[in-house]
């Protein structure tokens, strides 16, 4: 059987405290990875040109709309010389375990295997803790939860359609893969995905992801659950993972955890 490639596509903007980590998890296993920058000012650009040039290609493509990140989706699927791609964000990490099974499973699919859906680990606080499932409001595959179609095959006419974060990966006719569940298989794996977490330290930067910190008590994760590139020995530059929430950001999810836990039971 024919080896399946696979190629890596990132697009970021001041990812400063996860972006070597999301790199560092994923480049043992994939073949290729594309990763375009869209006007950083912290030393994001900085972390990703210390990783060798080669299965990496690193591009700085200045500041973006909306629109411009979907074109931008579209420049790499046509610049991807492998069958598959997965989408790999600045703050998403993936344990090698969890990356081996989706390999395995683009190995062993079928021609009709147009997608891969996985499920996310949405830390709250710190990398520790995550939000329960209930917490997700995705629908895939008769599933919902934290999910995403997060692997894709590389397929003829299909092009990503949309508005950022909306945006999807569509054939000709603009009939997305979202909904086409007999082309779908889901993998139970999952990736740490630190979205709710400090970022960068552009006060700027954590200006605007106020608005995405969650104050929960998560369920806390086993030392084997977390990505090992959490434990491995780091550049100077690259920060640690191991920021703590302060007392008033651990006293606030101590009140609002059980109103959320409420409200998901009523609204789920």
């Amino acid at each position: 059987m024919k080896k399946a490639k696979l190629t890596a596509h990132m697009i970021v903007k001041n990812e400063e405290y996860w972006i070597w980590y999301a790199i560092h998890s994923v480049l043992p296993l994939i073949d290729a990875m594309l990763i375009f920058d869209t006007g950083s000012t912290d030393k994001t650009p900085e972390i990703i040109s210390a990783f060798p040039q080669g299965k990496v290609v690193f591009e700085k493509k200045g500041p973006q709309k909306r629109e411009g990140l979907v074109s931008l989706r579209n420049e790499m699927v046509k610049r991807t010389k492998t069958d598959w791609f997965i989408l790999v964000d600045g703050d998403e990490i993936w344990p090698r375990s969890g990356l081996k099974a989706v390999v395995k499973n683009i190995q062993n699919s079928s021609d009709d295997t147009w997608g891969l859906v996985v499920r996310t680990r949405n830390c709250v606080g710190d990398v520790w803790h995550y939000q329960p499932e209930s917490a997700g409001r995705y629908e895939l595959l008769g599933r919902k939860g934290h999910l995403s179609i997060r692997v894709y095959r590389k397929l003829p006419g299909f092009t990503w359609q949309g508005e950022y974060p909306n945006e999807a990966y569509c054939d000709n006719l603009g009939n997305p893969i979202n909904d086409q569940d007999e082309h779908l298989r889901f993998v139970d794996v999952a990736y740490w995905h630190v979205t709710h977490l400090p970022r960068s330290s552009r006060s700027q930067q954590v200006i605007d992801r106020t608005k995405k910190r969650k104050l929960e008590r998560g369920i806390k994760a086993k030392r084997i659950e977390l990505p090992e590139v959490f434990f491995a020995q780091r550049p100077v530059i690259v920060p640690s993972p191991w920021m703590r929430p302060t007392i008033l950001q651990q006293s606030g999810a101590a009140i609002l955890t059980p109103l959320r836990r409420v409200k998901r039971r009523l609204f789920r």
